[in-house]
């Protein structure tokens, strides 16, 4: 078996091969560009092929997503370390403070031969592009929330009855009033045909009496308008408006990958078709994990175990792993709560059995794990009795 750990930079990789006893057999560096990449293969050519080759490396973002790309290409696997994790394992080897590129490739080496290789390595599969939009789309999902936090400040200044007048949300007509009349003098100023756009907007469900309280409100405000918190709602209203439009791009794009890929989590309760896209994306093949109990924790779903001697004690979540992961299946959770009686059947159980509520959806969120690994592996369609 041939050990070959990698460290990513940004100019050049740092390899180092050694065998399963530990017998360097290679320690090399080569350029992050076409003919760096093709030596490193030559390299690999040359080792014996009847034996297994595993290759590891850092997870170090997008430095190292080209060779990672060719690797697979090149018809190898690969299994991807936790920074955090090499350092403590290096320290583990070695009370010296030492730390450089080299040792770090020979630390790696190491550690390939601590780990289950054939369940977790993973390939650079063609979904890699959904992962990057599903990922993409949560940092604009972030991205735009903050900006509807931004307009509540600048309302709390001022106008600080509007967000309380939509029961606490600011979408749709709320946004609509903010854009078109731009400020609280001019709603206290609304006019009987400006009711009328607003109407035909909001398709009706805005009546004339509540724009008048609306009106009234803006009349009686104890905000106070300045140039500069004007300028600033104009412009974070705008940033929101422009956030939108490229999540609907994104989501656009998401659902074409989606239709490409064969999938039958949707048919499963609270699964939408978005979620559906980041559960494949943060998996990629179910295959690669022998059990749902490694999604679990891949998911960060599963709790601290303390033991010693005979003590034992459960602590908090790992939250570990993906947290977009997590997040979709939390989100898919409480949805098949009020979508799968037989999900809902379960949580009851549990609660009567004693569970908090946060103990009980974690319960729930696992047993929605294990589906999902059922029907990923398996290629079938959900069915009512998975749940019993």
């Amino acid at each position: 078996m041939y050990l070959i750990g990698i460290d990513i930079s940004k100019y050049k990789h740092d390899c180092f091969i050694a065998t399963e006893a530990g017998e360097s057999i290679k320690a090399f560096s080569f350029e992050n560009n076409r003919l760096g990449f093709d030596s490193f293969l030559e390299t690999l050519k040359s080792l014996d092929w009847s034996q297994e080759i595993r290759i590891g490396l850092e997870s170090t973002g997008h430095y190292g997503s080209n060779l990672k790309q060719f690797i697979t290409v090149s018809g190898y696997t690969y299994l991807e370390f936790n920074p955090y994790l090499t350092h403590m394992f290096s320290k583990a080897l070695s009370l010296r403070k030492t730390k450089t590129d080299k040792v770090d490739a020979k630390t790696i080496s190491s550690m390939l031969g601590s780990v289950d290789y054939k369940t977790l390595h993973t390939r650079f599969y063609h979904i890699n592009e959904l992962k990057q939009l599903v990922r993409f789309r949560h940092v604009q999902m972030m991205n735009r929330s903050k900006a509807l936090i931004e307009m509540t400040n600048i309302l709390d200044r001022i106008f600080p009855e509007f967000k309380p007048f939509f029961n606490e949300r600011l979408a749709g007509t709320a946004i609509f009033m903010l854009k078109k009349f731009k400020s609280r003098s001019r709603v206290s100023k609304l006019q009987p045909k400006d009711y009328e756009s607003i109407r035909t907007y909001s398709k009706g469900r805005v009546s004339y009496v509540r724009i008048q309280k609306l009106k009234n409100l803006a009349q009686s405000s104890v905000g106070y308008e300045t140039k500069s918190d004007l300028l600033l709602l104009k412009l974070s209203i705008q940033h929101y408006e422009d956030l939108s439009l490229m999540l609907e791009v994104l989501e656009s794009e998401i659902l074409s990958l989606v239709e490409d890929i064969p999938q039958t989590l949707t048919t499963i309760p609270g699964v939408t078709l978005i979620s559906a896209a980041i559960i494949i994306a943060e998996l990629g093949d179910f295959k690669n994990f022998t059990n749902p109990a490694q999604i679990i924790s891949f998911a960060g779903l599963d709790t601290s175990v303390n033991q010693s001697g005979m003590m034992e004690t459960r602590g908090h979540l790992v939250k570990r792993g993906s947290g977009l992961l997590r997040m979709t299946i939390w989100q898919i959770t409480f949805a098949g709560l009020r979508l799968n009686p037989t999900l809902y059947d379960y949580y009851q159980k549990k609660r009567a059995e004693g569970k908090h509520h946060k103990v009980a959806m974690v319960h729930c969120a696992r047993k929605m794990i294990r589906t999902i690994y059922y029907l990923g592996v398996n290629q079938l369609t959900f069915d009512y009795s998975l749940f019993k």
